[in-house]
């Protein structure tokens, strides 16, 4: 059978503070073309499906219009919470919706079953912290006193599926959303991904033996993890200027069982960005006038600047006039490093407000996002601060 493999779709997701609402439309509808052309089985998106646990109306929209489509086209979705989603949101309605071929698994609960597709095993694992494992493992009368991180937390889970005499019956993919290193070699990361401090949240990818693929996501570049079999597929659209130079791809994968054994080929398919995001190098001078060069269509590309003057002045100011979608400002020239720097010692961040910094902050301190009367509170405060300084002075 044949499926392809997404993740990290991260609906709602503003980059130079601009919507990419059309930009996620552009990608998902290669994402659908791709999948029917290819004549594929199923869809696996292996989480991060929103940008935030509580998304934007236009980010749920934008997933609602598109797994009703893949539903029309008879296409199997299969997916699973990111630690960016909320799972029990993105839940809701998961079992009705089964019934129409898409296959939600928010949160760890229950006995886990495969859905069977075309003759494959499909497990899917909604992102899991210790806290989910031990309270699913006491639920499942397991060993909860078993799960002290998230590496133990993986074992006693995949462990039990192992255990199961579904996985013994046909070929096995796992669809899972974790950080996954090779013998404590991580992969290559971005600056768009959320990390616990250190290596908290790593789980080895022994972990995953037995299974035939294993399909992640929470890495945003396309990369496998020790063996062609365990693989990120990477977000398909640039996040960050750290990705810049990634090709970014669907991964459709094809898996047979040939006398008992089990063959697993993949193949990468590039996605076509709506807009590019690319870097430019240059005094603010040599960067406007490199702009005023380029068609109206280019200039709307987002533009992550390094700037290379000692002392420049307005530039921000001046080089938004021509790139609108200016992502970040870096300085490499003598100053910085005179000062020390190892070359981009200093940065204008453009793309996140006050209200991204704190709700990342808070989920990162306590592995849960904020609830909606406390993201309202929140909102309130920072609108009382950052719109009304001063007026008690």
């Amino acid at each position: 059978m044949r499926f392809v493999h997404t993740a990290d779709l991260h609906l709602g997701r503003k980059l130079a503070q601009m919507s990419l609402e059309r930009d996620c439309e552009h990608v998902l509808s290669q994402l659908k073309d791709l999948v029917v052309r290819s004549g594929a089985q199923a869809l696996v998106v292996a989480g991060d499906i929103y940008d935030s646990p509580n998304p934007a109306e236009v980010a749920v929209r934008l997933w609602d219009r598109f797994i009703t489509g893949m539903a029309d086209a008879g296409v199997p979705v299969l997916a699973v919470s990111g630690n960016h989603d909320s799972g029990a949101r993105l839940a809701v309605g998961s079992d009705l919706i089964a019934r129409a071929g898409i296959h939600i698994a928010g949160e760890l609960r229950g006995e886990i079953a495969p859905i069977v597709v075309d003759g494959v095993n499909f497990w899917l694992l909604p992102f899991m912290r210790p806290a989910d494992v031990r309270s699913w493992a006491i639920e499942q009368q397991l060993d909860a006193g078993s799960v002290i991180n998230y590496g133990t937390a993986l074992r006693l889970v995949c462990d039990h599926i192992r255990s199961l005499p579904a996985f013994g019956k046909r070929p096995n993919v796992c669809v899972a959303h974790q950080f996954v290193t090779n013998a404590g070699v991580e992969p290559a990361r971005s600056d768009s991904e959320h990390f616990s401090l250190g290596t908290l949240d790593n789980v080895d990818r022994h972990e995953f033996v037995g299974f035939d693929y294993v399909a992640l996501g929470h890495i945003h570049g396309p990369q496998h993890v020790g063996t062609d079999v365990i693989r990120y597929a990477g977000s398909p659209l640039r996040l960050s200027a750290s990705e810049i130079r990634q090709q970014k791809s669907f991964s459709v994968v094809g898996i047979k069982q040939v006398e008992g054994e089990v063959r697993v080929k993949y193949r990468l398919v590039p996605v076509e960005p709506l807009r590019e995001f690319r870097e430019e190098r240059g005094s603010v001078d040599e960067l406007v006038a490199r702009a005023n060069q380029e068609d109206e269509g280019r200039r709307e590309d987002f533009v992550h600047a390094i700037v290379t003057d000692d002392d420049p002045v307005d530039v921000v100011a001046r080089l938004r006039r021509v790139w609108p979608n200016l992502e970040q400002v870096v300085f490499d020239n003598a100053i910085t490093r005179a000062a020390g720097a190892e070359q981009l010692s200093e940065e204008v961040d453009l793309q996140k407000d006050m209200r991204d910094l704190f709700h990342e902050f808070f989920l990162a301190q306590t592995n849960k996002p904020l609830a909606e009367d406390e993201a309202e509170l929140v909102d309130k405060a920072l609108d009382k601060v950052l719109l009304g300084r001063g007026d008690e002075a």
